[in-house]
């Protein structure tokens, strides 16, 4: 069990939004937001980031400087079941609406809490703006403060939001991720211990399975079928472009029934950006401990890893996500754990060994997420070269191979530059992306064993909002709701991870 403290502040800012489909373009529109900046401060005693002590007069004015510099989403809080964790909140008011003296509220959506700290104002308080001075002049007194208290009783996939005029703080970004873990208790509890060699027992049997790498952080819940090598956090959100001007200019004519999103958010970015290094992501140097998860949506994983997609709606419209490549497993939905994994190991162990299991797990290729609601969608990266490396690569049944397909349709296309206005083989930015100059690869160069393993690998999967007018920025194909799964080969038997970069 520990203690961890977190310190958020809430305030507004602007974020930038991508007009055009190009992977690092400039043509963006600034989006007027409110939300929380802050972060981790302490861990039982020791304390993480000492800027955030709000009670040391000589931060006020690094405190007070955070005026008008708010992200979306607000910083990522996790922990483990039974740890105690606090959120002290201060309210700094607007930088670009002076006039605004809205309250806030931090409600820790799922979580099993005494209604005073639920921040749900009309039942309990709002903490007031500590000054409503502009951030280069810095108050000579505390600011007011209140703590909210959270111990979590299971693990799963929350999330936290102001709750202070939900309908427009939440649409204007005062939002962020809360995940828990189970911890080594709870999971003995059920069952599931690790020995001091490092592996893994169910009940006292060995589960080979499990690496002797893993710990409790490696599992979603306290069942052992939901172990996964990766967690990836995937926070959905839409705007209302038209809403958020008229919160920046006192536009007393917008009216919230008139909502009519023109973006749509995977973490706080809109695809392409969805492809970028995460600006809340610590440094690769931070402490394990401390950064365990984060808001990367740029999914990378070798073949046969297990991963798990966090998934939280936090817009105002549902959400049929649909994966690409594979069937997921959904293992929880709103921080409970799915029956049917517990009927699948019963009737695993008592029925025909030639039962298709799949029939009788809770396995989908979309989720329809609505607003309000967490999915744990726990995917398996297959490896498809039995089935499809001899077509692709050297055709079948009198087909050619695809590889050679694509070859001819480069051909043909520089060929007819005046029937074709770009190649047919599209280049994909690969992980990790980086602007200005993103590495690419196309599979073409995949084939010709340019870059690729076997010139099968890498493999490219989409993931995406499947109201697809969602996969737009103002109207522009593709971005909004879309991300990129990279799946590498597996490790060699030198354990060596392979991948095109070699």
């Amino acid at each position: 069990m520990a203690i961890r403290h977190y310190v958020l502040l809430a305030t507004d800012g602007f974020i930038e939004l991508p007009l055009e489909p190009d992977v690092c373009t400039d043509t963006r529109r600034e989006v007027y937001v409110f939300g929380f900046v802050g972060g981790l401060y302490k861990v039982d005693k020791e304390v993480i980031h000492p800027s955030l002590n709000w009670q040391d007069p000589n931060n006020w004015p690094s405190l007070q400087a955070m005026k008008g510099n708010t992200t979306i989403p607000s910083p990522l809080i996790w922990g483990e079941v039974k740890d105690r964790i606090y959120v002290t909140l201060i309210n700094l008011g607007m930088n670009k609406r002076l006039d605004l003296k809205d309250f806030h509220t931090i409600h820790m959506h799922g979580a099993h809490v005494a209604t005073q700290l639920d921040g749900f104002p009309e039942t309990s308080f709002g903490v007031p703006i500590w000054s409503m001075l502009p951030p280069d002049q810095v108050p000579d007194y505390a600011p007011p403060v209140a703590t909210y208290y959270f111990e979590p009783d299971h693990p799963g996939t929350y999330f936290y939001h102001c709750h202070i005029e939900a309908s427009e703080h939440v649409q204007m970004g005062m939002y962020g991720a809360l995940i828990i873990y189970p911890s080594k208790k709870s999971l003995k509890m059920a069952g599931i211990n690790q020995n001091e060699k490092g592996e893994w027992f169910l009940h006292g049997e060995r589960q080979p399975q499990i690496p002797k790498t893993a710990t409790n952080r490696n599992f979603s819940y306290n069942d052992i079928n939901t172990y996964f090598d990766s967690d990836w956090v995937m926070l959905l959100s839409d705007i209302d472009e038209t809403w958020h001007n008229a919160v920046l200019t006192a536009d007393p004519n917008f009216n919230a029934v008139n909502y009519k999103p023109n973006f749509w958010l995977v973490n706080g970015r809109a695809f392409p950006d969805t492809l970028l290094p995460h600006p809340l992501t610590a440094p690769p140097t931070a402490d394990q401990n401390l950064t365990q998860i984060n808001y990367e949506s740029y999914v990378h994983v070798k073949t046969g890893d297990k991963f798990l997609l966090r998934m939280m709606n936090l817009g105002y419209q549902v959400v049929p996500w649909h994966i690409h490549g594979w069937h997921f497993t959904v293992v929880g939905k709103d921080t409970h754990v799915s029956p049917f994994l517990k009927i699948t190991a019963i009737l695993g162990e008592d029925c025909d060994e030639n039962l298709e299991l799949h029939e009788i797990q809770n396995q989908s290729f979309t989720v329809t997420i609505g607003s309000g609601e967490s999915y744990d969608l726990l995917l398996v990266a297959d490896d498809k070269r039995p089935q499809y490396q001899k077509y692709i690569l050297k055709g079948q049944d009198g087909f050619p191979s695809l590889c050679s397909q694509m070859t001819e349709l480069k051909i043909f296309a520089t060929a007819h530059p005046e029937l074709v206005d770009q190649s047919p083989i599209f280049d994909i930015p690969t992980e990790p992306v980086n602007c200005p100059s993103p590495n690419t690869v196309n599979y073409v160069n995949i084939c010709a064993g340019i870059q690729g393993e076997d010139n099968f690998f890498s493999q490219f999967y989409p993931a995406h909002n499947h109201d697809d007018y969602k996969v737009t920025n103002d109207g522009t194909y593709p971005g909004g709701q879309l991300i990129l799964m990279q799946i590498d080969a597996p490790l060699q038997d030198n354990g060596r991870f392979v991948s095109y970069r070699g």
